[in-house]
C-alpha cells in the first residue's frame, strides 16, 4: 500500500456508483459493486478516488401501474441536500471543459468524501455554460440516444482524468471499472505528451502500463459497440493533438464488423485485466486469451450489508433463530408499507430480487403456476414469494415479462407472492436480511458473478440457487440447494417440495427448525470469503501491485 498516496492514490472509473438509495447514480450490481469497493477502501484507509457521473434521476425510478407494467419515473434530487459537496480550486467552484471536436461541454465537479483518502469525485454536464442539448447529457443512466450514450462516456474518461490532474492528484494507477470509462487512455496520453514531451508510442505505453481494467459481464448489452463513423467525429480532435490519424487512435478499440467496441478497446489499453468469479475468469480467458487475466471474484462491503444483530447472535443457535423472526416481521412491515398488501411473516419466505433480464430466468419459476400455488399453500407453514427487480427501460422483453408476474401475483398467486416497485439500496437490504430463501435462476455463464446472494448468506438467509457466478465456487451441501439451470421450474419446484419445506418444517420442542439453523450458521461463516475485504486484498496483489 505504500506506493499509494493522497497525491498518488488508485484512481477507481466507473460509470456508476451505489453508495445509498438516495443517489440516483446507479442501477444494478456494477454500481453496487463499485460503492462497496470504496466503502471497504475507506475502512481499510487506502488511498482511493472514485470518478463517475452525477446523473440526474431522469427515469431512474420505476412505477407499477394499475394495469401491472412498468413506467420509469423520474426521481428529482438535490446534490446539496444529498450530501454531496461542490469542489473548489483556488476558492472557486471547479469547472472543467472536454472537448468533443464538435462541441466543447462543460462540467461542473461534486465530491462525496467516504474516508480521509476516499473520495467519489462527479461529473455534472447540467450547468450553465453548455447549451441545452449538452446540459441534459447525464440525465439518465444507460439511457439516450448512441451519441448520447457516447458523449457520456467520452466526459466521464476524459473529463475524470482533466479534474484529478487539476487538482493536483496523480494516480499511481487507474481502474477502468468496465469498459465505459476506458476513454481515460486518450487524455493519459495527451498529458504525457504535452507535460513530458513524450512522442505518441511512448505516451501510449505508459499510459497502457497504468491502467487495470476489469470486465463485469459476457452479455452482449454490457458489450455494446459503437459506429467507428461517430467516433471519428468525437476523436478528431485528439488524433490531431497527438500528431497521428483517427484510424490509428481507434485501432485498439476496432472489431471485426469495423465497430468501436469499449470493452476491447479497454482490453487493448490495459496492462492487466481480470475477471470477477472464477467461472467468468474462465470464459474469459476463452473469450481474450491474448490477455493478462486474473480472478477476482467480488465481494461485498460486510459492515454495510450484514445486520449487526444477526452477526452478534450467530453462534448461538436459538438467539439466531428469534433474531432471525424479529427481521422476518421487519421486512414483513416494510413490505406492507412499501405495497399496501401484508403477509404472515411466519410463513417460509422466499425472495427473488435483482436486475429482471431474460438471461435470469424469472418466468421459468411460474411454468406450473398451479403446482407452485399449491406448494405455497398447503397446511399451516405456507410460502411467501417476493420477487423486486426493474427491467431496463429500451428491455421490452423484460418488461411484458413484469407484467405477466404481476398478473399471476394478483390472480393465481394472490395472498402468496408480492412484486416490491422500485428496488433499491434501502429495499435489497431489507430483503436480504428479513427473508428465508434467497432465489437465484441465472443461465449458466451468463452471470458474471452476481452479489445479492453474498450479502443475503451473511445475515443467514440460504441460498438456493443455480451455481453460475461466485455460487460456482461453493460446495452446497448441507449449507444450501443447487438448481438445474437447463430445467429450472421442475427443479425449483422439486426442490422445494421435497427439501426446502421439510427442512424448514423440521422443528424441536422449542419450534426451531434446528438444522435450518445451523445451515444459517455456516452461511454467515461463509460470507467472510466473499467480502470486499477479501476483495480488495486480492485487487492488490493480482491488479493493483
Amino acid at each position: 500500500m505504500s506506493v499509494f498516496s493522497a497525491h498518488h492514490p488508485i484512481a477507481f472509473f466507473c460509470a456508476e456508483f451505489g453508495l445509498e438509495a438516495g443517489l440516483p447514480i446507479y442501477a444494478g450490481g456494477l454500481g453496487i459493486l463499485a460503492g462497496d469497493v470504496l466503502k471497504e477502501a475507506a475502512v481499510q484507509n487506502l488511498p482511493m478516488v472514485g470518478v463517475g457521473l452525477l446523473y440526474r434521476g431522469q427515469g431512474a425510478g420505476q412505477t407499477i401501474t394499475v394495469a401491472g407494467t412498468q413506467e420509469e419515473s423520474n426521481i428529482i434530487f438535490d446534490p446539496l441536500s444529498a450530501g454531496l459537496e461542490h469542489v473548489y480550486l483556488d476558492a472557486m467552484p471547479l469547472f472543467i471543459k472536454v472537448h468533443l471536436t464538435q462541441v466543447d461541454v462543460w462540467v461542473r465537479c461534486w465530491q462525496k468524501r467516504l474516508g480521509p483518502n476516499v473520495i467519489l469525485y462527479l461529473l455534472d454536464p447540467d450547468t450553465d455554460q453548455n447549451h441545452v442539448q449538452e446540459r441534459s447529457i447525464a440525465e439518465s443512466l444507460y439511457q439516450g440516444t448512441e451519441e448520447a450514450l457516447l458523449k457520456q462516456q467520452l466526459i466521464l474518461g476524459i473529463g475524470g482524468v482533466k479534474l484529478l490532474h487539476t487538482l493536483g492528484i496523480h494516480p499511481a494507477l487507474y481502474h477502468a471499472n468496465e469498459g465505459r470509462p476506458a476513454f481515460l487512455h486518450w487524455q493519459l496520453i495527451r498529458t504525457y505528451m504535452d507535460e513530458h514531451g513524450m512522442k505518441y508510442d511512448e505516451a501510449k505505453q505508459l499510459a497502457t502500463g497504468k491502467t487495470v481494467y476489469t470486465n463485469h459481464t459476457l452479455v452482449t448489452a454490457g458489450n455494446q459497440s459503437h459506429s467507428s463513423h461517430l467516433l471519428r467525429a468525437y476523436s478528431e480532435y485528439y488524433a490531431q493533438k497527438m500528431g497521428i490519424s483517427v484510424d490509428t487512435l481507434l485501432e485498439p478499440g476496432l472489431v471485426a464488423d469495423g465497430q468501436f467496441n469499449p470493452t476491447q478497446f479497454a482490453l487493448n489499453t490495459s496492462c492487466k485485466v481480470s475477471a470477477v468469479s472464477q467461472l467468468h475468469y474462465r470464459l474469459c480467458l476463452e473469450a481474450w486469451p491474448t490477455h493478462n487475466w486474473s480472478g477476482i471474484t467480488n465481494g461485498v462491503h460486510l459492515p454495510f450489508w450484514q445486520d449487526q444483530d444477526l452477526k452478534a447472535v450467530a453462534d448461538n443457535t436459538s438467539l439466531l433463530w428469534h433474531v432471525h423472526q424479529d427481521k422476518k416481521r421487519d421486512l414483513a412491515n416494510f413490505v406492507a408499507t412499501a405495497t399496501g398488501f401484508s403477509y404472515d411473516s411466519n410463513r417460509l419466505v422466499i425472495t427473488w430480487a435483482r436486475r429482471i433480464a431474460s438471461y435470469k430466468q424469472l418466468g421459468a419459476l411460474f411454468s406450473d403456476v398451479q403446482r407452485l400455488r399449491r406448494l405455497q399453500s398447503q397446511g399451516d407453514r405456507q410460502v411467501q414469494l417476493l420477487v423486486a427487480g426493474k427491467a431496463h427501460a429500451y428491455d421490452t422483453a423484460a418488461k411484458e415479462l413484469i407484467h405477466e408476474v404481476i398478473k399471476y401475483f394478483s390472480h393465481e398467486l394472490s395472498g402468496f407472492a408480492l412484486f416490491i416497485p422500485n428496488y433499491n439500496i434501502e429495499i435489497a437490504q431489507q430483503l436480504v436480511k428479513g427473508s428465508d430463501v434467497w432465489l437465484n435462476t441465472p443461465q449458466i455463464g451468463m452471470e458474471a458473478s452476481g452479489t445479492s446472494g453474498m450479502k443475503a448468506i451473511s445475515n443467514g438467509v440460504l441460498q438456493c440457487t443455480i451455481p453460475d457466478g461466485w455460487a460456482a465456487e461453493v460446495e452446497w451441501q448441507d449449507l444450501g440447494w443447487t438448481l438445474d439451470s437447463d430445467n429450472v421450474a421442475e427443479s425449483f419446484y422439486s426442490t422445494l417440495e421435497t427439501k426446502i419445506l421439510p427442512l424448514y418444517n423440521q422443528r424441536d420442542g422449542n419450534d426451531v427448525p434446528m438444522e435450518w439453523v445451523q445451515r444459517m450458521q455456516r452461511s454467515i461463516a461463509l460470507s467472510k470469503q466473499f467480502s470486499a475485504k477479501r476483495m480488495l486484498q486480492e485487487y492488490l496483489e493480482k491488479l493493483y501491485l
